[in-house]
């Protein structure tokens, strides 16, 4: 076990030595704070083999999704085989009557939170997503004598409810890292950061430094992430969007959209490299989705064809024209956009879908680059029929 203690990243240490109710970890892509946070939670139960452990984000649709998968490769990593047994859904310790299990906060009531009161160790990941809700539920629950809240988290914006809470609390442990703190970021994120630094300087900040603010040449400033309540979309028109791919990741959104509001919630979907055609039907027939309105890249007509040809009957190439691109991302402007909390890769594009770079004046074009476009495509295609309509309307006015 010394290894828990000896080799987590310098900055890191405070994590190991310093005893507090909160600890906040946030910093940049790469900085290791993911695997900090595991080893510190083994480190605890390997020391005291009672203790109870919960691992939360705020939705969680199965275990695959939650850090499972991480504290059982960091078992491995440590040889702890002797001091865990991993199962299906939980782990167990062996030598004692501790217990590490995953929840999502949405999957709680009022009654059933009650059921963490007696946990030892919490670790909130992807924190930046939890809600005002959520914490005003968990944090009075966790109330055992040296319970400890670990929130790991990418710095979005200073209105994110964890931010608001890490400013607001005493008996708080914080810290803030980067790549450049960890020992064992590897060489191609490095590369990656360096080259992003050269280009897009107030990007890289935002990435992978982890400061709040947005990326430099950034399309879309007009988003909002949080958990979407279906009373709020109850009677909504609900508008799909597909992106195809293979290589890239294919990208099939499901949105709401209140148009005189001016809001458009995407409320699900998914998001996935490798997707053979026949699987993206699969994946949206097992989401239910098959019976709404789809509107694909038309590039994609033979996929278009594989959709309908597997009972998927309604559908078809989004509309295009000159210009379809900036139209699209014209009229998606003049609204409020919020993504659902759970929709992570979602978040990721969008908050990182920048105008091309002109490689003479090193100025933002208007043309939108490739990196990250992936949602923001298949959200252009969901509304695609809208925002020509409007272009027509813009046109006969301007003519008059």
């Amino acid at each position: 076990m010394s290894k828990l203690i000896l080799n987590p990243p310098k900055i890191f240490k405070p994590l190991f030595t310093e005893s507090a109710r909160y600890y906040f970890l946030k910093g940049g892509r790469g900085s290791g704070k993911s695997f900090a946070v595991a080893d510190y939670i083994l480190f605890k139960m390997v020391q005291n083999q009672n203790l109870n452990f919960v691992g939360i984000r705020e939705i969680q649709k199965s275990i695959k999704f939650s850090s499972k998968k991480l504290l059982e490769d960091r078992i491995a990593h440590h040889k702890l085989n002797n001091y865990f047994l991993v199962q299906d859904q939980v782990i167990k310790c062996k030598q004692g009557s501790g217990i590490m299990i995953f929840n999502g906060m949405q999957s709680h009531t009022a009654d059933t939170i009650t059921s963490l009161e007696g946990f030892d160790l919490v670790w909130v990941e992807e924190a930046s997503n939890i809600s005002t809700y959520s914490l005003e539920k968990l944090t009075p629950t966790i109330r055992k004598d040296g319970a400890e809240l670990i929130f790991s988290y990418n710095p979005m914006t200073k209105d994110d409810p964890v931010y608001i809470l890490e400013q607001n609390v005493s008996n708080k442990v914080s810290v803030h890292a980067n790549y450049l703190d960890n020992p064992y970021c590897t060489t191609s994120l490095k590369e990656e950061a360096e080259e992003m630094k050269v280009r897009r300087l107030k990007k890289y900040n935002h990435i992978y430094l982890g400061q709040y603010g947005i990326s430099e040449g950034l399309i879309f400033e007009n988003v909002a992430v949080r958990t979407i309540l279906e009373n709020e979309i109850d009677g909504l028109e609900c508008l799909c969007g597909l992106d195809f791919g293979f290589t890239d990741p294919s990208s099939f959104c499901v949105c709401y959209i209140n148009l005189d509001t001016k809001k458009l919630y995407v409320f699900d979907g998914f998001y996935k490299v490798g997707m053979l055609n026949s699987e993206i039907a699969k994946k949206i027939i097992d989401m239910q989705y098959h019976t709404a309105q789809i509107r694909a890249d038309g590039a994609e007509p033979k996929s278009i064809q594989v959709l309908r040809a597997s009972n998927i009957k309604r559908v078809m190439a989004a509309m295009k024209g000159k210009d379809s691109v900036n139209m699209g991302i014209s009229y998606l402007q003049d609204f409020d956009i919020i993504i659902n909390a759970h929709l992570t890769d979602f978040q990721t594009d969008i908050a990182s879908y920048a105008w091309d770079i002109d490689k003479h004046t090193g100025k933002p074009t208007s043309k939108p680059n490739h990196n990250y476009s992936h949602f923001p495509d298949s959200l252009r295609y969901a509304v695609s029929h809208l925002s020509l309509k409007q272009k027509v309307r813009t046109t006969h006015i301007n003519l008059l």
